[in-house]
Parts: C-alpha cells; sequence; structure tokens
C-alpha cells in the first residue's frame, strides 16, 4: 500500500490519485453506508466513482457492514461497462475518462 488511508466515507473517490498506476491504496467504509456517486463500470471503474460504492458492487464489503478496501490506480479507459443488480448496486456505463481504478480486496 502507498501510503495512509486515501478515504474514511462512502462520498470519497480516487481522482486525487490519478496517474499513479499501479500503486494500491486503502479506503475505510464506516458500516451503514449509502451509496455515492456512481459507480461508473464493471471491475475497473472511473476514479471519479464512489470507492466504497464500487466496493459494494465488487462483492468485497457490504452497506451494512462497512470495511477497509484496497484499491489499485488504473489508467483511464476509452469505455466503462455498467452492469445491472450486482450485489444491490448497478453501474452505470459511461464514455472515455482519463483515470480509473479496480477494487482488489
Amino acid at each position: 500500500l502507498s501510503g495512509d488511508v486515501a478515504g474514511n466515507d462512502w462520498l470519497a473517490s480516487a481522482t486525487a490519485l490519478r496517474g499513479r498506476n499501479g500503486e494500491r491504496f486503502e479506503y475505510r467504509c464506516p458500516a451503514g453506508g449509502a451509496a455515492g456517486r456512481g459507480p461508473y463500470g464493471t471491475e475497473v471503474y472511473a476514479d471519479h466513482s464512489s470507492v466504497c460504492t464500487a466496493a459494494v458492487h465488487a462483492g468485497v464489503i457490504t452497506f451494512a457492514n462497512g470495511g477497509s478496501v484496497t484499491i489499485e490506480i488504473r489508467a483511464g479507459q476509452d469505455f466503462y461497462s455498467g452492469s445491472a443488480g450486482q450485489n444491490g448496486v448497478t453501474s452505470s456505463s459511461a464514455g472515455s475518462w482519463p483515470g480509473s481504478f479496480a477494487v482488489i480486496r
């Protein structure tokens, strides 16, 4: 992991970490969370998505229990494909965006 916890709430995104491709960061998602922005994508998410909400979509944590999430920063993609109803979260599709992340655990 690279440094300290990068976010501590359900609205935190990864935009401030853009360009640090391959580096991993931890986010802490409090129990009793609610969906934040997005997420945009499936498996790889646009970096303006809520990291915690993407982690619920990816099946790593739940809104009820929250938890610690590790993401890896990735390069931007030309397209992000959404998916319906994964773990109670529907992600949206999005066009080209300059930064991404993947939920590792």
